[in-house]
């Protein structure tokens, strides 16, 4: 027998009388699992396309901008000396250096041209004589960070209001802009032109779609922060499958039905508050289902497109449930809240002041007093009366 079997069988040998199993051998390796990118960008115009994370830092000869945080919450502004910082007030977290030789400042950047578009115009200017570190941040718990750089060759489109967070460079010039295209809710952009250092902020994660000659890319408002501004300009754009083309030409019927008396003696009936109810309720389906966010916006490449997962809308204040319940709610109900809710605190201050009227009153009409006569007699009169009780 040879020795590799009798090495196998060796386990097997009986030892005090007690038989040993075979030992078991485990041979033990480490697994390094990584989570590895796909080689196939995503689709544009049935092809791919080019859609990724932005850059989390950004530099230039004077600043650097560092998104710190996963996911990115906290902004690392490195400055040099006399070098300007202008950041949104109340979002400066920290900073290090020497704190003598820094100046802050609160600056109002166009106020009545940024106030009309509903953009931010109060900002805090940070300059130092030394080299100085300073933290940004929001006070929002669901943003996070982008950085540009801007080497003066390509301009950006600010189309989010609250998006701008903080800026750097000398020759960095922002211009608040009127969208007239859009929707009210998307009339402030904001044109930046020059060289220098962005950082802006939005809901969600941050994602770049690069767009090159003759692709197309549409998206919604909402989703859109910021883009560069080349010769062919973002187009608003509807689906077709979202269109209800129903027209009604406008002759000035509807404000002569309502200056009738029959029409104001019906409108206090229940029949009509049922009919109007009604209508409200067919209106708010037709808008939830078939309508919906029709408007969208068309780029052309060459273009580069900064999108946040998330958009801005009401439900980021308002949950599901109380949206549904506004929109619910008839025509006339707040009013007749109010009126109720009026009239119930009417009451409530008339009730003690009756409670007064009536507790003086019983007090004068019960007032008594007694007379002793010499013979031992003793009458009662009331207050005005002169009668025995």
């Amino acid at each position: 027998m040879s020795y590799s079997i009798r090495n196998s069988f060796r386990p097997l040998i009986r030892s005090k009388g007690v038989w040993r199993k075979p030992a078991r051998r485990v041979d033990q390796s480490w697994i390094h699992i990584q989570q590895l990118q796909s080689a196939e960008p995503g689709l544009v115009n049935g092809s791919y396309l080019p859609a990724s994370t932005t850059a989390n830092s950004a530099s230039s000869p004077d600043a650097k901008f560092q998104v710190l945080g996963a996911p990115y919450s906290l902004l690392s502004v490195t400055l040099s000396a006399s070098q300007n910082l202008y950041t949104r007030r109340g979002t400066l977290v920290g900073l290090s250096g020497k704190a003598d030789n820094v100046v802050s400042t609160l600056r109002l950047l166009e106020p009545g041209r940024r106030a009309l578009l509903r953009i931010p115009f109060l900002y805090q200017k940070i300059s130092s004589t030394s080299p100085i570190t300073a933290l940004v941040s929001t006070r929002s718990a669901c943003t996070t960070f982008s950085v540009v750089e801007l080497n003066g060759s390509v301009d950006w489109m600010i189309t989010q209001e609250k998006a701008l967070l903080a800026w750097t460079g000398h020759t960095l010039r922002i211009i608040p802009k009127l969208a007239k295209q859009l929707s009210l809710s998307h009339w402030g952009n904001s044109e930046v032109t020059g060289r220098g250092l962005l950082a802006l902020v939005g809901t969600g994660q941050f994602y770049s779609v690069e767009l090159k000659a003759g692709e197309q890319y549409i998206s919604h408002p909402s989703n859109v922060v910021a883009y560069t501004i080349t010769a062919a300009s973002p187009r608003p754009y509807r689906f077709k499958s979202t269109i209800l083309p129903f027209q009604i030409p406008s002759i000035g019927l509807g404000q002569r039905l309502s200056d009738s008396n029959f029409i104001k003696n019906m409108s206090d009936t229940d029949t009509w508050k049922a009919s109007l109810k009604l209508w409200h309720t067919i209106r708010t389906w037709t808008w939830r289902t078939i309508l919906g966010d029709r408007l969208f916006l068309q780029f052309d490449g060459p273009a580069t497109i900064l999108v946040q997962s998330r958009a801005s809308r009401i439900a980021d204040a308002l949950t599901t449930q109380q949206v549904n319940e506004i929109a619910d709610a008839p025509p006339g109900v707040t009013q007749e809240a109010v009126r109720k809710a009026a009239a119930k605190s009417g009451e409530a201050e008339a009730a003690p002041k009756a409670k007064d009227d009536l507790i003086s009153k019983t007090a004068v009409s019960g007032q008594s007093f007694a007379s002793v006569m010499r013979d031992g007699k003793v009458e009662f009169h009331q207050t005005g009366d002169s009668q025995r009780k």
